[in-house]
């Protein structure tokens, strides 16, 4: 059947101009353009000369700057005046400029609270500081945000939209959603000269977040519920910026796709496409179907013929299709379909998805036998199936007509991960490493992959560190050969998983500190619960002898304290990583001690970080006020509920939150701004309360998430009722003297969940009976 496949993906046209990659196909903007095209942009269709002054302050010729400073009315005199702050390498030490002078900027969480100054610093100067100067995430969530809300007090009517666009597109470009969700705020209840226009820029500059989640999809309903009730449209640009892959999430896009139905707006050939990689990535293979039967019937725009049919919509959909089908037979069958379309012509009865299209004839072209890219397309169908055994995988590698690209390998690899194969991905890696294919971001993220599984962590730290970009790195000191390959939070992630399966939480743990400084990426949400997860594990591996010595290292009183001290410079961050898992030069790799880190149990580092992300999502304070709805009558499942001399204790005792010193920054700030917390990050967290001992807290976390309106889902309270179950009952007699158990704890947490999620969503005695199965397997398992 493998051959039969091959042979029918000649016919199908290739995906370019990489095969199967994770990223979509739209146009991505360096900050430096992206940010130029909105003040562009705003100049066209405002006709404000403060926006040709801003635009030109970049690269100021002198005939050019004369002319916008006399357009906006600012004298030489005042641009002598302002050229020393906005002269300035970025907007830190603009602002601090400006302080020199006796130009105070307000912190943004005071800006409420404190009257306007009346020592004003021109729009024109905020204006390029907030446009140019915003280079690393610190400046974002600091000096530009500081600069915004100072002067947003007394900006003009018809550039407060505008400034607040500009911020966004900042603060999503680093992904520091956090902040974003004041500005979004701010944005909503900021009159605006010219809503249509500006609601679509704010949208525009939300899809500038680098990576998919929750919160953000969050973000883009609420504005896209603001335009409702205003009447406001999207534009064509809007679409093709929210439905770009990377960004958009499947319930987004069915939202997206309501939306578009509604305003009665005709889709091109690139929106269809966008929304049949999204539904054929998220395993909505019927979905992904129709919009496959419309992008054919859609008739082609009359502009400059491709270079390569591969760079139409047309003939990348087939391959995208393709390339989401599970198993071989539904493959064949979708190719055998395209085969008999070919031959007996256009169908005018094609399925849609009730999308306004117009209808064409379907277009097909001769393609060569040896096309690799079709080829790798039915490879990566083999890779998923796990009726393919590993030898037929490999032979279908081995057999390829033409030669393969990096992406193949790449599928072939990821295909003998998926089987669990370690040691002969390792042995492809290597082959891989020979042809001297030039590495991708992706093939370096499988190759990590493939030698932590196999056992050779430390290998695979050495494999980042020759080919990772690294943190302000020049051209000139990447080799031709072997250019750096810049990676995201999703690559080491993907380390991250690798790590913690081979039962390396400290790895994790010295990663999660130092990945900033190693290669310039931030933990997002889907870090956050990893991290949460090899804390967990780090409390079961320590249950042990090596465990239990390294603890009593810890409380030793005789033992002197260490102050932990974070790593600044890149070569002590990579000897604190190395220090862990081990280097040729320092004795090969190093095994798993204990999970002691910054001189705490993992419990402990690891609870106070998702406390110092969950209480920076909670910028007015509301949580600290928040009383636990039920109290533990123990400690722990394993916990005697006596008081010492064989008494019971009827009086349960209310868990009293005690916070940190340092839950948020000196500056009131979250430490992580790039987290917004969600459910899942809340269900790794209970569950490491529950295995931790520490089950008395669970109902607190629970009265949290209703505060911040975080939807619990069925499985984190059903794990929540489970790991409450063994601290809040008594024994049958005791419960009795006690008035019955519908009046013990347990009930009370009970009937507490069903006033927030209803009736409905209560798990039955199955559920329960299910989780604590689970629970069980949590405790004794140590991976």
């Amino acid at each position: 059947m493998q051959k039969t496949v091959f042979l029918l993906a000649q016919n199908v046209p290739r995906l370019s101009p990489r095969v199967l990659s994770t990223t979509g196909h739209f146009r991505t903007f360096s900050r430096l353009a992206k940010t130029r095209q909105y003040i562009e942009t705003f100049h066209k269709d405002t006709r404000d000369p403060i926006w040709r002054l801003v635009n030109t302050l970049r690269t100021p010729g002198r005939l050019e700057l004369s002319d916008a400073l006399r357009g906006s009315h600012v004298s030489m005199h005042t641009y002598y005046k302002w050229k020393a702050i906005i002269s300035q390498h970025d907007v830190a030490f603009a602002v601090e400029k400006l302080e020199e002078l006796g130009y105070a900027v307000t912190p943004a969480a005071e800006s409420a609270s404190i009257p306007a100054s009346t020592n004003l610093i021109p729009s024109w100067v905020v204006l390029y500081l907030i446009g140019h100067k915003v280079r690393t995430p610190a400046h974002a969530m600091g000096p530009m945000l500081d600069l915004v809300y100072d002067h947003l007090r007394h900006a003009a009517p018809d550039i407060q939209g505008p400034m607040l666009i500009l911020a966004t597109f900042h603060l999503a470009r680093f992904n520091l959603l956090v902040p974003m969700r004041r500005i979004l705020d701010t944005f909503l209840n900021t009159p605006l000269p010219d809503p249509d226009g500006l609601f679509n820029f704010f949208l525009q500059a939300i899809s500038a977040t680098p990576y998919r989640s929750v919160a953000n999809a969050n973000n883009v309903v609420a504005v896209l519920k603001a335009m409702e009730a205003r009447q406001l449209k999207l534009n064509s640009q809007t679409y093709e910026a929210l439905l770009n892959d990377r960004f958009v999430t499947l319930q987004l896009t069915k939202f997206l796709q309501a939306r578009m139905v509604q305003e009665g707006f005709v889709p091109k050939a690139e929106h269809l496409e966008a929304y049949l990689r999204v539904f054929a990535n998220n395993g909505a293979i019927h979905d992904a179907q129709k919009y496959l039967d419309v992008i054919h019937s859609t008739p082609a725009e009359e502009t400059e013929e491709p270079p390569h049919v591969s760079q139409t919509p047309y003939y990348r959909g087939n391959t995208i299709v393709l390339g989401a089908h599970d198993d071989r037979a539904s493959a064949f069958e979708f190719l055998r379909r395209l085969i008999n379309k070919k031959l007996s012509g256009p169908n005018e009865e094609q399925p849609t998805p009730h999308l306004p299209t117009q209808r064409r004839e379907v277009r097909f072209v001769h393609k060569p036998k040896n096309d690799i890219y079709d080829q790798t397309a039915a490879l990566h169908v083999a890779a998923k199936d796990l009726s393919t055994t590993t030898h037929r995988l490999i032979q279908i590698f081995l057999k390829l007509t033409a030669r393969p690209t990096i992406a193949t390998h790449t599928v072939l690899i990821r295909g003998l991960l998926f089987r669990k194969e370690f040691s002969k991905a390792e042995v492809f890696w290597s082959k891989l490493l020979k042809t001297g294919l030039a590495i991708d971001k992706e093939a370096l993220t499988t190759g990590v992959q493939t030698l932590t599984r196999n056992g050779n962590p430390h290998a695979a730290f050495q494999l980042l560190e020759k080919y990772a970009a690294k943190p302000g790195e020049k051209v000139s000191e990447t080799s031709l050969l072997h250019p750096s390959v810049p990676i995201t939070t999703v690559s080491i992630n993907e380390f991250l998983v690798s790590l913690k399966r081979i039962s390396r939480p400290d790895a994790v743990f010295r990663l999660w500190d130092y990945m900033d400084v190693l290669y310039g990426n931030h933990p997002n949400t889907e870090t956050l619960s990893i991290l949460l997860q090899s804390a967990r594990l780090a409390c079961r591996m320590d249950d042990t002898l090596s465990g239990a010595i390294a603890e009593f290292k810890l409380i030793n009183p005789f033992r002197r304290r260490k102050v932990y001290q974070a790593c600044h410079s890149r070569e002590e961050a990579v000897d604190a990583v190395l220090t862990v898992l081990g280097h040729p030069s320092r004795g090969g790799l190093r095994r798993y001690t204990s999970g002691i880190w910054k001189d705490q149990l993992p419990i402990e580092a690891a609870r106070k970080i998702f406390l110092q992300a969950l209480f920076g999502n909670d910028p007015s304070g509301r949580l600290l006020s928040v009383t636990s709805p039920a109290s533990a009558l123990r400690n722990s499942y394993d916990a005697d509920a006596s008081s010492g001399i064989g008494l019971p204790k009827f009086n349960p005792k209310k868990y009293v939150f005690t916070p940190p010193p340092d839950l948020l920054t000196s500056d009131g700030k979250s430490h992580h701004p790039h987290i917004v917390v969600t459910n899942a990050n809340c269900f790794n967290y209970i569950t490491l309360l529950g295995v931790a001992g520490r089950v008395a807290e669970i109902p607190l976390v629970l009265a949290w998430m209703k505060e911040l309106g975080i939807q619990p889902s069925d499985s984190t309270v059903a794990v929540a009722l489970v790991f409450w179950g063994e601290v809040s009952a008594q024994a049958p007699l005791v419960e009795r003297w006690s008035g019955g158990p519908e009046k013990n704890e347990y009930s009370r947490l009970v009937d507490w969940i069903r006033d927030w999620v209803g009736e409905m969503r209560l798990p039955h005695g199955r559920t329960l009976y299910k989780w604590q199965g689970i629970v069980k397997k949590m405790r004794e398992s140590a991976r």
